[in-house]
């Protein structure tokens, strides 16, 4: 037995069927439009990461740049006038102070080449390097750092260049920034990622705080830490425990 629709309900089904479909397609262009705007978000702060990357690498190229002309340079135009002196009267005051600047010269050179490439590093490996690093720090008093680590297998170039260059700038951002009297640094491998936490007793930042300030123009730092991470799929998470905030780095192998 078959029922026969009205008119009334032909036009509510009718109806019906307009509303849904424009609410589908209502629904299909909200995703759209959605997903365009997470792009175009995603897009500005790729070009702020990049933009900040560069900054980071061409302040460093001025750095060095300006170290290798005020003092290098300047030493080897000393070296240059002892010589030209030692052309006229040959006394072995003028050949040892040459020889002394020479090698305060060769020291610059070797301190900006260490910047550029540790050749502990790469000799040594990243937990001999590390224990380097932070020797100074101790001695100078500005802030005690406690370094601990498991024993460390061998690690690709990249990868152990890259975590040393983010202690590098957690170290740097912290001696800026936090008032930290005392540092805990500790290194792992675990479950094929590298770990390494960075802990301070100073004024540190929460998670939601990093991520607000990651796309700021100021932080530099944390930009340069971002897109080495990124090159190794790298991820970096921060905690506060009372008065320590942690810096947790995570890479795989």
């Amino acid at each position: 037995m078959h029922s026969n629709l009205s008119t009334e309900q032909i036009a509510l089904l009718a109806i019906g069927i307009i509303v849904m479909t424009l609410l589908s397609t209502a629904i299909v262009v909200f995703v759209i439009i959605y997903q365009r705007r997470i792009y175009l978000i995603n897009s500005v702060k790729e070009k702020e990461l990049t933009e900040a990357a560069i900054r980071a690498e061409e302040e460093e190229r001025m750095r060095i740049a300006a170290e290798l002309h005020d003092d290098v340079g300047a030493t080897l135009s000393s070296v240059k006038f002892y010589l030209q002196m030692g052309e006229k009267e040959a006394t072995p005051d003028v050949f040892l102070q040459s020889q002394q600047l020479i090698d305060e010269s060769i020291s610059k050179v070797r301190s900006l080449s260490h910047r550029l490439q540790p050749a502990m590093l790469l000799q040594l490996g990243l937990q001999d390097a590390l224990q380097s690093f932070f020797a100074p720090f101790q001695k100078n008093g500005s802030i005690h750092i406690e370094y601990t680590s498991d024993k460390l297998p061998p690690l690709h170039d990249n990868l152990a260049l890259t975590a040393y260059r983010i202690v590098q700038e957690l170290l740097n951002n912290t001696l800026k920034h936090a008032t930290a009297t005392h540092a805990e640094v500790y290194t792992e491998v675990a479950d094929g990622m590298l770990c390494l936490c960075f802990s301070h007793n100073g004024r540190g930042i929460t998670e939601a705080q990093f991520q607000q300030y990651i796309y700021k123009k100021e932080a530099t730092g944390l930009k340069n830490i971002i897109n080495r991470l990124k090159v190794v799929n790298g991820t970096i998470a921060f905690e506060q425990e009372k008065n320590w905030y942690h810096i947790i780095v995570r890479i795989p192998l």
